[in-house]
């Protein structure tokens, strides 16, 4: 059993809202320079005056410095307390790594129900590495009741999401359409055309969703980045 799990900590940082004003998403665009740039001290100054503030985004990221053990030594528990407080401030990337760590037992006790739970809260913020996820946990059962129709579902809505321009994780897309059609290989023509139905529906207002963020940002200047 795989989970997906982010490569780098900057994977989920897609799209970044610093509450408190352009001084505060000045400063965390500053540490993610210095991030890139492969300064992860200077990243981690820039971010824990932030962090200490409350801000979300800052927490998510000095976590998951703890995680990866960039510019600190990886400390679990630490993680956990910037992880945590990002999270229950909505973060999504902070909803994904605490149902990362509790399906891990990294710095807790492994817990898929605590896992499940974190990753529905990040997937209901359209985060196609938590469908992948909760995918897995439902075609196997664990901290949830098996459910192949939930478990394609899954598959399928993080291939949609994984597949738009802007997260462009298209490997993870076809991994999910894979594991999806393998699953349907078991599963009663009932069962299949439920999935199907539940997953257009997704489809539909994703796209909803999508088209306004594009039209927003068109708007605001920004434009989506192109495939090479």
């Amino acid at each position: 059993m795989k989970f997906v799990c982010r490569a780098t900590m900057l994977v989920a940082l897609i799209l970044i809202m610093a509450p408190g004003g352009a001084p505060a998403l000045a400063d965390f665009a500053s540490g993610r320079a210095a991030y890139d740039a492969g300064d992860f001290p200077a990243a981690r100054e820039q971010w824990l005056a932030l962090a200490e503030a409350g801000d979300a985004n800052a927490q998510a990221a000095l976590g998951s410095l703890h995680i990866q053990g960039e510019g600190v030594p990886v400390d679990f528990h630490e993680a956990l307390k910037w992880t945590q407080l990002a999270a229950n401030q909505g973060d999504v990337t902070g909803q994904f790594n605490m149902g990362s760590m509790h399906a891990g037992g990294l710095g807790v006790e492994k817990d898929f129900g605590e896992a499940a739970r974190w990753f529905h809260l990040a997937a209901e913020q359209y985060d196609a590495p938590s469908r992948f996820n909760l995918a897995i946990l439902y075609s196997r059962g664990l901290g949830v009741a098996r459910n192949d129709i939930q478990a394609v579902y899954m598959y399928n809505t993080a291939a949609v999401i994984a597949g738009t321009p802007e997260i462009g994780l298209h490997d993870m897309a076809e991994e999910a359409e894979r594991m999806a059609l393998s699953m349907m290989m078991t599963m009663d023509r009932k069962a299949i055309k439920e999935a199907h139905r539940r997953s257009k529906e997704f489809e539909q207002r994703y796209l909803k969703h999508y088209m306004k963020g594009y039209f927003e940002r068109r708007r605001s200047g920004k434009t989506p980045p192109q495939d090479p």
